[in-house]
């Protein structure tokens, strides 16, 4: 790599993070390339920033050089503020488990757990951390004391508070992650449905995602699959279904199979189909988001995943949004189209994508890897450094000079 040129960039970018990581070694790019089972032409063009580093090269090379994700992607960054206040909090919470102290919220856990799952939807990720710590304490203690009629439907409750609780930490860059996934999929499996016990099953993918394990995560995923292959065909079982095909559409892309990741979304479009959409304000399928236009958000994700932007712009540019849409899908499907864009050559076009995300999801837009890595992307190809891009930048808190 161009030592000029890495000083002139952003120091933010994950791709000056692996040439430093990799020059401690004593590695070449072309070491790290072997290493990480990608092409050294790959290495040299994401260490100069001519294109962002994507999940699957950083979750590559930080299993090649010894390194998590998170170092790689300097998760969780101080600087990012208040919205992470109660994160610490949260994560504590989450490793009490059933020994947590009393919680204030005993008396009230269902309806915050109805507000919780709201702001969740909304991506308001520093209102649900404030309030989720209590309400899972509350929860816990209700499942212990419950009688024996009401076990099932209190243990639902908790694993519903822990599926808020995994997603907000991987939003927010936890390493807890994974440890609110099995807390999730233990209550669940109390509940006494299979349909939610597949679910939490099938999350445990998420952080096994981030970590690069994709061939854990497609079986934990394929596990929760066919755990309810004989089950009756209704609406939820098909949005659970669907969900699951979505998961193994997108791990399929990240290991650079697109057979498999067409196949998988072709599956979920034919699940969607039979699928009537949902009020995400009142509810859902168990928390999935499944409907048709999520899957075609995913078909446009997973030809990004694969490098193909012009699949990606393809699929994404043309499509008709329905009203209600949930705004935390809405505004990822931004990022994504974002970064088709970028790989497409237009810088313009994938700026204007990260503002409407910014619009539609703040908090997301703002803590999502991708978002930081196309904007570092874009300044390092762009020297005319805009007023909107350098605006951007700083709402991000992404150093472009």
């Amino acid at each position: 790599m161009d030592e000029g040129s890495a000083s002139r960039a952003p120091s933010e970018r994950v791709g000056i993070r692996v040439a430093v990581a990799r020059k401690v070694r004593g590695w070449t790019q072309a070491t790290l390339a072997g290493k990480a089972h990608v092409s050294a032409s790959l290495v040299s063009q994401v260490e100069r920033g001519a294109v962002p580093a994507s999940p699957a090269f950083v979750a590559a090379s930080a299993q090649a050089l010894g390194m998590t994700v998170a170092d790689l992607y300097d998760q969780p960054a101080p600087k990012w503020g208040i919205e992470r206040a109660h994160v610490t909090e949260l994560e504590t919470a989450v490793l009490e488990g059933e020994d947590g102290a009393a919680s204030h919220l005993e008396n009230e856990a269902e309806a915050v757990l109805a507000r919780v799952a709201w702001l969740q939807r909304l991506s308001r990720y520093d209102e649900s951390s404030a309030v989720l710590p209590d309400l899972l304490r509350a929860l816990h203690a209700a499942a212990a004391e419950a009688p024996s009629w009401h076990a099932e439907a209190a243990h639902a409750q908790l694993a519903a508070a822990y599926s808020c609780a995994l997603y907000c930490l991987h939003r927010l860059g936890s390493p807890l992650t994974g440890m609110a996934a099995e807390r999730y999929e233990t209550a669940a499996a109390s509940a006494g449905d299979p349909l939610l016990a597949a679910v939490a099953t099938a999350s445990r993918s998420v952080a096994l995602l981030h970590r690069g394990a994709y061939g854990a995560g497609r079986q934990v995923v394929v596990r929760a699959l066919r755990s309810i292959e004989d089950t009756r065909d209704d609406a939820f079982t098909l949005a659970v279904r669907g969900s699951t095909h979505l998961q193994l559409a997108m791990i399929a892309a990240r290991s650079g199979d697109r057979q498999q990741s067409d196949s998988h979304i072709d599956a979920a479009r034919d699940a969607a189909r039979f699928v009537p959409p949902v009020d995400y304000q009142q509810t859902d399928y168990y928390d999935t988001a499944f409907s048709a236009i999520n899957v075609e958000f995913h078909a446009v994700a997973a030809a990004v995943e694969l490098g193909d932007s012009a699949t990606a712009l393809q699929r994404g540019t043309t499509l008709a949004v329905p009203p209600g849409t949930m705004r935390s899908r809405l505004g990822h499907h931004h990022i994504d189209l974002a970064g088709a864009w970028l790989l497409h050559g237009d810088r313009d076009s994938a700026l204007a994508q990260l503002n409407l995300a910014r619009e539609i999801t703040p908090q997301q837009t703002r803590y999502h890897p991708q978002v930081r890595e196309t904007v570092a992307a874009i300044a390092v190809a762009d020297r005319r450094r805009t007023d909107s891009l350098a605006r951007f930048a700083r709402w991000a808190g992404v150093a472009i000079a």
